[in-house]
């Protein structure tokens, strides 16, 4: 932002505020301070614009920036299949091209682990290590999920009703490394869309911040949260939190990167509330045990 205010550069600022406006920065406008006028021209047009207030509408604009977000909505009915070419052959064009060949591109191995995740029945999938979850699976299986891909999100579903949240938990020393992959791949998805991706599950505890199951003039469509297993654990015992997210609980999705981490008994099950001790059947008990030896 500073950099485009600096350059004077309106078209620069504008996308800035595209990306600002999707994550965890709640952006509000005030054109007077004490009856003191701090903002007009171009910036101004270009904020009321970003923020589609109606004396802000320009065709020309739109004509500008919507080729600069990719339309990941125009495959809705693509087979999954291709629909994972599709995705593997946009992840491409965020890469330096160096002496004829993208940086990187997604390889067989990892579209086939992306295709196993969306759609298979078992909860837990094994991955060898630099598979490239984090870098390559990750963003790819966020923009799945911000498409409208018919097939895609009837497995993601998992036979419930169709997800419009998605948490993503991963171990505390690559939240910051899964966070930058996602802003990096997902911010400029499908020009004009209202989703959000928020790197703190505590965003949760702002006013702002709803589910359209509950409030349906919501004009946020899909949310993704980046956070990890400790801050998960935390957010389930706020009270503001699990009032807001009980009741919209059938639309969220869960993605755990190494869950077996998760999966110790003084991590997990035993220490969500450490002020209350567990009440669960000795038959989950058991099951518990035999997953996490497992």
């Amino acid at each position: 932002m500073d950099l485009a205010l600096r350059l004077r550069n309106v078209p620069f600022f504008i996308l800035v505020l595209f990306y600002l406006r999707r994550s965890s920065i709640h952006l509000r406008f005030e054109e007077y301070e004490n009856k003191v006028q701090k903002i007009s021209g171009p910036w101004k047009e270009a904020i009321l614009y970003v923020l589609k207030r109606k004396d802000g509408d320009n065709a020309h604009y739109d004509s500008i920036f919507e080729k600069q977000f990719f339309d990941l909505n125009q495959h809705r009915h693509l087979p999954l299949g291709d629909f994972i070419e599709a995705l593997c052959d946009n992840f491409t064009r965020y890469q330096r091209f160096i002496d004829g060949h993208y940086q990187i591109i997604p390889t067989a191995k990892q579209k086939a682990f992306l295709k196993r995740l969306i759609c298979a029945e078992e909860c837990f999938h094994f991955s060898e290590v630099g598979s490239g979850k984090t870098k390559v699976i990750l963003p790819l299986l966020c923009q799945a999920f911000l498409s409208n891909n018919a097939e895609a999100h009837k497995h993601l579903a998992r036979g419930g009703r169709l997800k419009d949240t998605l948490i993503v938990l991963v171990p505390e020393h690559l939240v910051t490394d899964a966070r930058t992959q996602v802003y990096r791949y997902c911010l400029n998805l499908n020009f004009r869309e209202e989703y959000r991706v928020y790197d703190d599950i505590f965003a949760l505890k702002h006013r702002n911040v709803q589910f359209r199951s509950m409030h349906r003039d919501y004009i946020v469509k899909k949310q993704i949260y980046v956070t990890s297993f400790n801050q998960f654990k935390k957010a389930l015992t706020d009270q503001d939190i699990c009032r807001k997210v009980y009741p919209h609980r059938e639309h969220i999705l869960v993605v755990a990167d190494e869950v077996d981490d998760f999966l110790d008994r003084n991590k997990l099950v035993f220490n969500i509330c450490t002020n209350k001790s567990n009440a669960f059947e000795r038959s989950t008990l058991d099951l518990f045990f035999e997953v996490s030896r497992a």
